[in-house]
């Protein structure tokens, strides 16, 4: 796929200036935002053959990108392959890798590793789009169903015609998890059971919400401070408690949706939200494995212009881990001891691990049924 010619980029490719970022300075993003819009949009425009995708989340892709870019060079030293024509102290020899879940078109694994850093991408459905790409490219890119590991030592492996990733990663891999709705909760515990003894760093940007069994599901808000200190608790968990909602609609009107919108402009529309009360759930459960966890904001570009949240989990917090294991007891073996009874708690929602595990099997055969439509 080539680069586009010239500096100048059709009308659907222009888009305004981003927002500001707390994760990472804004200046080299929008930098290396408009580098890799040069480089690769047109190209991609072009070749872009889905039907069911937005082609101008394009766009989005590249800012995306980007944003990992210059975040890990702030964490690794690691930088595009435009900038190793000289000699660096810290070249991408440090960079661990990636891993995108639920990558869909695979346009970030596409424009990530032909910046030079080596990575995957694997989703529950192969792409058309994916054959665009060079073969090098599209060897990263699996069509795989994710299946989490407790599930299957609850109920066994099911019986799919389908490749099954239970989320055996390499060590340190960075994990992306950009809009992968069902996997987004379960995001900071496969991250932790993937390497107990070294957790796995990563992104998310939280999309449709889901209870850990799959099925749709709308967190409750945070109750505030001030109404937590009120209300006496009858578990000993020092998760977030939440206070019962009606579950997440399936779908809405315009005038609603709308109204959500605008809603989220705020922070305390953010965290009253579907989207907010999501992040904030992902991040508590980061929280209670041990993550230091960072949220970030971001102006995403395209046809789905939109400001959103991420969150950045780094490695596991250093703690007093004596104070927390029993005696012989590893901090290994401990932190696996809490991700289970996090599945524990919960998966009642659902009907216990075993139910819900039941659940999300038969979405995933669902999933791969929809694979000829």
């Amino acid at each position: 796929m080539s680069s586009v010619p010239g500096s100048r980029l059709p009308s659907w490719a222009q888009t305004p200036s981003s927002g500001n970022q707390d994760g990472v300075s804004q200046d080299p993003i929008e930098t290396t935002y408009l580098r890799l819009k040069l480089k690769y949009a047109e190209s991609l425009h072009q070749n872009w053959i889905e039907k069911l995708e937005q082609p101008k989340q394009i766009l989005e892709q590249l800012y995306l990108a980007a944003y990992l870019i210059e975040l890990w060079r702030g964490m690794y030293g690691a930088v595009p392959a435009t900038d190793q024509l000289q000699p660096q102290p810290n070249s991408n020899v440090l960079f661990p890798g990636f891993v995108s879940l639920a990558c869909g078109s695979g346009i970030l694994v596409y424009v990530l590793y032909m910046e030079g850093y080596k990575g995957s991408g694997f989703d529950a459905r192969r792409r058309k789009t994916w054959e665009t790409y060079p073969i090098e490219v599209q060897d990263r890119l699996e069509e795989r169903i994710y299946i989490p590991q407790p599930f299957t030592d609850a109920i066994g492996l099911p019986d799919i015609e389908a490749e099954i990733h239970t989320g055996d990663f390499p060590a340190d891999v960075f994990i992306i998890s950009d809009h992968s709705d069902e996997l987004t909760v379960w995001t900071p515990l496969m991250a932790a059971l993937a390497s107990p003894s070294s957790p796995l760093p990563f992104f998310i940007i939280p999309c449709c919400s889901c209870s850990l069994s799959g099925i749709r599901y709308r967190y409750p808000p945070k109750k505030s401070i001030l109404e937590r200190k009120s209300v006496n608790f009858n578990t000993s968990t020092n998760a977030e408690k939440y206070v019962e909602q009606n579950p997440q609609p399936s779908s809405g009107d315009l005038r609603s949706l709308r109204a959500t919108k605008d809603e989220q402009k705020t922070d305390r529309g953010f965290g009253n939200s579907m989207i907010g009360s999501l992040t904030a759930k992902t991040r508590d459960i980061a929280e209670e494995v041990k993550f230091e966890v960072e949220e970030t904001y971001l102006q995403t570009p395209g046809a789905f212009s939109r400001a959103s949240r991420a969150l950045i989990g780094r490695r596991k917090q250093q703690v007093e881990e004596s104070a927390k294991t029993s005696p012989g007891q590893s901090s290994q073996s401990a932190l696996v001891d809490k991700v289970t009874k996090i599945i524990e708690r919960e998966c009642a929602k659902d009907g216990g691990v075993q139910a819900a595990a039941k659940l999300w099997i038969e979405q995933a055969k669902s999933l791969h049924r929809q694979q000829g439509d």
